[in-house]
């Protein structure tokens, strides 16, 4: 019965804790990447957030354990219902630079069809990463007090086609910000063409 109890407690804990967290990263997007920003040629930092978040396209999923078991669900079963799924890590690795490099070798993992699924990708955000100085969030006040990682799964065919669309209307025409945008987008095409290789 104890342990029934301390089971139940919990999952009324993380029930709490997840609405929280689903309703920070809500708001975030809307303070952060929805609104015209000069410093990506008026675009929003993300175009494409409100109407996604608008359409349901979002879906928000948890990891409460260091197995990254959860994560490889998903990749197996991507739902093809959303356009974006963000799995909130609370059990991420405190390491930075070995969080970021295991989720690029996810990313190779998928390319080489590990998951059944070539057409997928990854992104991570580590809760020591540094800002993004081009996007507004110094004056967003945070509810959450626990620290999470973020993983981003997509498409991957569906991002770079997104991507070459904002590069015709200039999104990307900038030289300041304190990430490679270039550098990104180079590796995701490199990444996207093995799967029209693997096609043909």
């Amino acid at each position: 019965r104890i342990r029934q109890a301390r089971r139940r407690w919990k999952c009324e804990v993380n029930e709490v804790l997840e609405a929280k967290v689903c309703e920070e990263i809500r708001a975030w997007s809307s303070y952060a990447l929805e609104k015209p920003n000069s410093n990506y040629n008026d675009f929003p930092a993300c175009p494409f957030a409100a109407k996604a978040w608008a359409d349901r396209k979002v879906d928000i999923q948890f990891k409460h354990e260091v197995s990254p078991l959860p994560l490889y669900s998903i990749l197996k079963n991507y739902n093809d219902d959303f356009e974006l799924i963000i799995v909130v890590d609370f059990e991420y690795d405190d390491d930075q630079e070995r969080y970021h490099n295991y989720l690029d070798g996810i990313n190779e993992v998928i390319s080489e069809n590990c998951f059944g699924d070539r057409d997928l990708y990854v992104m991570g955000f580590h809760p020591e990463d540094e800002t993004n100085d081009i996007i507004e969030t110094a004056n967003f006040d945070s509810t959450v007090e626990y620290l999470y990682g973020m993983i981003f799964v997509q498409r991957l065919g569906l991002l770079c086609k997104a991507s070459e669309k904002l590069m015709s209307k200039g999104y990307y025409d900038r030289d300041h910000g304190n990430y490679e945008v270039k550098e990104i987008i180079k590796k995701r095409n490199q990444l996207y063409r093995r799967i029209i290789n693997a096609r043909d």
